[in-house]
């Protein structure tokens, strides 16, 4: 009987066993492939990178390519208060280039606009902009150095940038995909960028962009004909305006159109 009982314990010992281990290494052989653990993708920032995973996870840069750069450049603004020089350079045949250069201050819904041109007889050229920031819709003001006739004009949204001569990115934007023939991340005189491409339109024009990642300005662009550059723009950098700029919205007449807040 004694022997007995030891074999029925010694039974139960070996059963519990086998469960023991069925439990805990036996379950993907009956159940199959085990779950997997999908990481969360990172989301994109504004800069055009994506963020790390919390917690030091990986950092998987977003590639800037004609599908994606449309998204990138939307997510840019520019800057609410600004000056900076911007010089444009313009064929005007036989070889010769004509030169702008635009002293632009911007306040707000205010752009001023000092262009110096090497062909112009009329001297420096003065421009004073406004644009609603609701409607997009304004009024340019402008004379010359010398002159108190003041002209003025309704112009839409593109009106500041048009005064400068220079083109407006933004139109990047109303591009069919197939018109994009390159883009990417380079940097253009020390300064990061997004590089946009187009392919030659009807008219045999292909433009170039560059466009600053930290405020979301045209620093630099080209237009080019049959291989030849035609127009060529390129800014300084962006400063913060100044209070010895106070006096750049009022008319010849004195007529004060706007007082700048920016100290």
């Amino acid at each position: 009987m004694e022997r007995k009982n030891k074999l029925v314990l010694f039974l139960l010992i070996v059963l519990v066993m086998t469960v023991a281990l069925i439990s805990s290494f036996g379950l993907n052989i009956f159940a199959g492939k085990g779950a997997e653990i999908v990481l969360p993708t990172p989301a994109a920032t504004s800069s055009g990178e994506d963020e790390g995973l919390e917690g030091g996870g990986q950092v998987l840069p977003v590639r800037t390519t004609p599908e994606t750069v449309q998204n990138i450049i939307a997510t840019l603004t520019r800057p609410e208060n600004y000056a900076r020089m911007v010089t444009v350079e313009m064929a005007t045949g036989a070889g010769q280039a004509g030169n702008f250069t635009a002293n632009v201050l911007v306040d707000g819904a205010w752009t001023s606009i000092e262009l110096t041109q090497s062909f112009q007889p009329m001297g420096t050229q003065y421009t004073i902009v406004y644009t609603d920031p609701e409607s997009g819709e304004g009024t340019l003001y402008r004379w010359y150095a010398g002159s108190k006739e003041v002209k003025s004009w309704p112009v839409g949204k593109n009106g500041a940038d048009l005064a400068q001569h220079i083109p407006t990115y933004e139109d990047v934007l109303a591009l069919d995909k197939e018109m994009i023939v390159d883009a990417n991340y380079v940097t253009r005189d020390g300064v990061p960028c997004i590089y946009v491409e187009t392919s030659v339109d009807e008219l045999g024009y292909l433009e170039r962009y560059w466009v600053s990642t930290g405020n979301g300005l045209l620093i630099a662009s080209e237009t080019v004909k049959d291989d030849v550059v035609i127009m060529r723009m390129r800014s300084t950098d962006a400063e913060v305006l100044q209070a010895a700029e106070k006096d750049r919205f009022t008319l010849p007449d004195g007529t004060v159109l706007y007082e700048q807040t920016t100290p």
